[in-house]
């Protein structure tokens, strides 16, 4: 089996983003979309690459908190290539996202705007220590992850 190496890309790994396009969803990003969003380090888009080719991803922003208690990542949207799903590779990457925001004193992760029809990703969030949050009602789900540092 191929390794799959998680980590957060940089700028230096523009050249990855383009084949997101194909990977993921038509219009993902474009080259200038992505530089400048590689190019803020509070930007995350943390991958699981195999074959330098992104088959997951996380995508979110480091979010300034007011008091010393740790800053918090706001997860926009997970996602992993149709023929990689149910590998476990979800649960990996935020498995991984976790320590890396542990490295960085991040000290949450919140997850926004989950339907509950989306049986998989809310199996995914709770498997992976989400905790749904109280005031999640009608359709929306909203998972947050307590990051111990």
């Amino acid at each position: 089996m191929t390794e799959r190496i998680y980590r957060k890309l940089t700028i230096a790994d523009l050249r990855l983003t383009p084949a997101m396009n194909h990977n993921f969803r038509e219009g993902f990003t474009s080259e200038k979309e992505a530089s400048q969003f590689l190019g803020d380090p509070r930007n995350w888009l943390f991958t699981c690459l195999e074959n330098d080719s992104v088959i997951g991803f996380i995508y979110g922003y480091e979010l300034k908190h007011i008091s010393q208690s740790g800053n918090m990542l706001y997860v926009h949207e997970v996602g992993v290539m149709g023929k990689y799903q149910r590998q476990g590779i979800g649960y990996k990457l935020l498995s991984e996202l976790k320590a890396a925001c542990r490295e960085k004193r991040i000290s949450k992760l919140l997850c926004l705007f989950t339907q509950k029809h989306n049986v998989p990703a809310c199996r995914l969030y709770e498997k992976a220590g989400g905790e749904k949050a109280f005031d999640s009602q009608d359709d929306d789900r909203c998972y947050f992850f307590k990051v111990k540092t």
